[in-house]
């Protein structure tokens, strides 16, 4: 607003100079004394422009912060503040373009809540939307800043690892899987508990795939957890195009 301000009133100082320069040196009208009339017009100018720019500087903020809530709302799921799947598959995918030129290692799990039907009926809808936000947050806590975290739907979740080769993201997989057991959900005088299966892929050779094929591979190993019990991780190799155990 500063800038504005003095811009404004150098620009006013000048046109009223240069117009009453021209008016005298023409005999167009009376005399006029720049010495009152170049105060005079930088006064006005201060006065008019400041509250101009004010008005101006505070519609420009409150657009802003309107259009940074629409994108966070078109990114973001709005119960676990994690990506929502459109974002996530387009993260991922920049991800892996990455992974792509630098043939560097990484790594896709998709994440099942087990058994959160259950929970949803034995202790209503407002305590399965807890635990999800709660998986959220472990998710969050146990993750890297690179690491991308979304909500594909309902209780499922994908994870894209950066960086990552198949031993690491193992090692990642199990600090998830302690994290999620020290947790617990009070709600209402009970304590709910839960436990995740996880499908895990990963490439490490420059694999020009996509996040979509990728989580196809790690649904594959997910259901292969699901039938060998649950709250474990299985492996779907990339290279031998099967599952193997974790």
């Amino acid at each position: 607003m500063v800038i504005i301000t003095i811009v404004a009133t150098a620009a006013s100082v000048a046109v009223a100079s240069g117009a009453i320069q021209l008016l005298n040196h023409y005999g167009l009208g009376l005399a006029i004394r720049l010495d009152l009339a170049i105060p005079l017009a930088a006064g006005v100018s201060l006065v008019v422009v400041a509250p101009i720019s004010w008005v101006l500087i505070g519609m420009t903020l409150r657009i802003y912060r309107i259009e940074e809530k629409m994108r966070n709302l078109a990114s973001y799921d709005s119960l676990t503040g994690l990506l929502n799947r459109q974002a996530f598959f387009e993260n991922a995918n920049r991800s892996i373009s990455l992974a792509n030129r630098d043939k560097a290692a990484f790594a896709v799990l998709i994440i099942d809540l087990d058994h959160f039907k259950s929970i949803n009926d034995r202790y209503g809808h407002p305590a399965g939307d807890a635990v999800l936000r709660l998986f959220a947050d472990v998710a969050n806590s146990v993750a890297r800043r690179s690491d991308i975290i979304g909500r594909l739907g309902g209780e499922e979740f994908g994870m894209l690892l950066p960086s990552t080769n198949t031993a690491a993201a193992l090692e990642f997989c199990e600090r998830l899987h302690k994290a999620i057991g020290k947790a617990m959900l009070k709600h209402q005088g009970s304590i709910i508990r839960y436990t995740v299966s996880i499908g895990l892929t990963a490439s490490s050779f420059g694999s020009l795939d996509s996040i979509e094929n990728l989580l196809a591979h790690a649904d594959l190993a997910l259901y292969q957890a699901k039938r060998d019990g649950r709250n474990q991780t299985a492996v779907f190799n990339y290279a031998t195009e099967r599952v193997v155990g974790s």
